[in-house]
């Protein structure tokens, strides 16, 4: 399925957590709301399903570090709307994305989520938004396709 969404859509991107953060209601530092407009209108976005864990851990954190008494109904309603509807679309992990995930893991990275997240580049040969200049550092050190990470700054 994914892979047909590939196919049919050339400004198809994956997406790592922070770029889903205004979706739940959580401001991200560097990333404006028109930028992220802008990323909703033009792209089709795709996201690994395991990293909404990684998602909902970013969500009960702020919870607790607001010291709010429940998770907001923003929260809630964002998150809902990113799992049922169509507008981010879902990836499932494949075992061919493990093999990967553990190079990365035997080549000193501890971050499963980034791993997850490239590792699923890798096998649809996607780009990834990120914001993350030290992983994508380590993969350029390593050798490795740091290529397929890019900011919203380079599609805007």
């Amino acid at each position: 399925m994914v892979k047909k969404f590939q196919k049919k859509y050339s400004n198809s991107i994956i997406v790592d957590t922070p770029y889903l953060l205004p979706i739940v209601g959580l401001r991200v530092k560097g990333l404006s709301r028109e930028d992220f407009e802008y990323i909703l209108e033009n792209y089709h976005l795709f996201y690994p399903k395991l990293l909404l864990t990684e998602l909902s851990a970013v969500i009960v954190k702020q919870a607790k570090k607001k010291k709010l008494e429940k998770i907001p109904k923003q929260a809630i309603e964002g998150l809902n709307s990113i799992i049922y509807l169509e507008t981010i679309n879902l990836i499932p992990l494949d075992g061919e994305d493990l093999r990967i995930v553990y190079k990365l893991s035997r080549l000193g990275w501890k971050d499963m989520f980034d791993s997850i997240l490239y590792a699923t580049a890798i096998r649809l040969n996607m780009k990834v938004l990120t914001m993350d200049k030290k992983f994508k550092n380590f993969l350029k050190e390593k050798g490795l396709k740091y290529e397929l990470l890019i900011s919203h700054k380079q599609l805007i």
